[in-house]
């Protein structure tokens, strides 16, 4: 009775130690599964919204440049060549067009013999872009275009080159739908319209009877990415992904608890390290050099936040600033910034009272209302006045206006200056510069680069200039690192600029003497 009681617990025992595995590593194959069909859709509808975005940009830099010259007689062959030029530069763009309130009279794309009616417009975006979806033109065949329509300039664009990523085979299906109420914009494969239901204007995903769903919106809100599978292909997904999994699952007892030690080590969160690194003090600033480039003065700097791990591996800010912003860690970095900036800075603000300190704000400080409170603690600790701190923001943390234009309205009554960063990239929109009321803009590395050089990048940086000078901004060049670069934009106008010709980051006590010896000695206080 003993010895069967004993086999029957080894077999059980037996049983257990080789299902449990097996069970754990299938359970982790559906989730990798998931995990995989969630990233690669997610990617998809990212890089549709980028595609949007960056069809949205060229449409104002488009205009921006067709507005630039000598009026033209509307329809006029000269007004065509402009635009015909206009649409060569523009990758997602393939013709341009005059508006006579809601008729297209001409455009590049073919000779009208009578202008061409659109209704009334099918979306209104802010700032009053008029955009219809659709439209069949006159002498193109079997084609339909969207058309978006800034005052009388109309942009035509071919729906397929921004949603036109999967291969002609491709099971997958991607739909853009935007407005009130919601209108599709463009589509490829399936889209239920019971889909919409699930939506609330937020990161989404779902699954219904035949397919697993994302859903992801467009930054400013208007529009959003349905990306979609059947749910066979997430079958197939997690049946790849128990290939992989179930091999392990053979394994038992050392290697089990191997399993176990190395899967809690590759899940340990990101957010987890960040908070041990503020613990350890393991941030430490940079701070790069701005020079007038009238006088050759240097007028203060920009910190530059950095991490050196303990175990000595330098992670790139690249890197951890926007995991520190998808963990909702990053308000916590800028605190740990500006503490160190009180640190840094006090001797060398009361040293050098007209200098000043640039400070990266993320989007969500510019949404805080802790925001004033931890600037004016700044000050005090540093014994330093409102006007030596910039705050800088990129275009990103002012797309909430509704957030982010009281903080920085009471923000600028306090003294405090702020400059937009990064401006003419990623999600440019002209409608920033009226919206808020800047101190600077500063002009991107990227469109500092190739000055004198490339014609089309130095164009489009002199018209970043032009902006800059009719909205009565100073302007802080980024990234120069020749003498050349440093003399076009000071002929250009150019105040401000920074970059590795004038000084690389370095530790404040390094910026101390490299102002001592640029400037001279230091000024009393007045």
């Amino acid at each position: 009775m003993r010895k069967k009681t004993l086999l029957s617990f080894a077999l059980v025992v037996g049983v257990l130690a080789l299902a449990t595995p097996l069970v754990v590593a299938y359970r982790l194959a559906q989730q990798d599964g998931h995990d995989e069909a969630n990233a690669y859709l997610e990617s998809l509808a990212l890089d549709v919204l980028r595609r949007s975005d960056a069809t949205r940009a060229q449409i104002d830099m488009a205009v921006l440049l067709l507005r630039s010259g000598p009026p033209l007689l509307p329809c006029s062959e000269e007004q065509l060549a402009r635009m015909r030029v206009v649409v060569a530069r523009s990758s997602y763009l393939v013709g341009f067009g005059y508006l006579d309130g809601t008729r297209l009279m001409c455009s590049t794309m073919a000779t009208f013999e009578a202008p061409v009616e659109l209704g009334p417009p099918h979306r209104i975006n802010p700032p009053h872009i008029w955009s219809w979806g659709g439209v069949a033109l006159p002498g193109v065949p079997g084609a339909l275009f969207n058309i978006n329509a800034h005052d009388e300039y109309a942009a035509i664009i071919a729906p397929q080159l921004v949603i036109d990523i999967l291969d002609q085979n491709s099971t997958l299906s991607l739909s853009q739908v935007g407005g009130h109420p919601p209108r599709m914009l463009r589509t490829r494969g399936v889209f239920k319209r019971e889909w919409l239901a699930h939506y609330d204007g937020k990161p989404a995903e779902f699954t219904d009877a035949e397919h697993f769903v994302v859903v992801r919106p467009s930054h400013n809100g208007q529009n959003e990415v349905f990306a979609a599978m059947t749910r066979d292909q997430v079958e197939g997904l997690i049946r790849s992904a128990a290939w992989r999994r179930m091999p392990i699952g053979l394994l038992v007892g050392v290697l089990l608890a191997a399993l176990v030690f190395l899967i809690a080590r590759n899940r340990l969160s990101f957010k987890t390290e960040l908070q041990a690194a503020l613990k350890r003090h393991e941030f430490f600033l940079l701070y790069q050099p701005v020079i007038d480039l009238r006088h050759g003065r240097c007028t203060g700097a920009e910190a530059l936040i950095r991490w050196h791990r303990s175990d000595g591996v330098v992670v790139p800010p690249m890197v951890f600033i926007p995991a520190a912003e998808k963990s909702g860690m990053i308000q916590k970095i800028t605190a740990s910034v500006l503490q160190m900036v009180a640190r840094d800075a006090a001797q060398l603000l009361r040293d050098n009272p007209q200098t000043h300190i640039a400070i990266n704000f993320s989007a969500e400080d510019l949404h805080s209302p802790q925001t004033e409170s931890r600037l004016q603690a700044l000050v005090r600790e540093c014994g330093a006045a409102s006007h030596n701190i910039i705050i800088e923001a990129t275009e990103s943390g002012l797309m909430s206006p509704e957030k982010a234009r009281g903080i920085l309205a009471r923000i600028r009554q306090q003294g405090f200056r702020v400059a937009i960063d990064d401006f003419g990239t990623g999600n440019s929109s002209l409608s920033y510069l009226a919206t808020y009321d800047l101190d600077f803009l500063k002009i991107d590395k990227s469109f500092v680069d190739d000055l004198g050089n490339d014609p089309s990048s130095t164009q489009m940086a002199f018209h970043i200039i032009q902006i800059a000078r009719s909205l009565g901004l100073q302007m802080i060049a980024e990234g120069v690192e020749t003498e050349r670069q440093r003399d076009i934009l000071r002929d250009a106008g150019v105040q401000f600029a920074q970059g590795y010709v004038f000084g690389k980051p370095m530790p404040m006590a390094d910026l101390a003497e490299f102002i001592r010896q640029r400037n001279g000695p230091a000024v009393d206080k007045p």
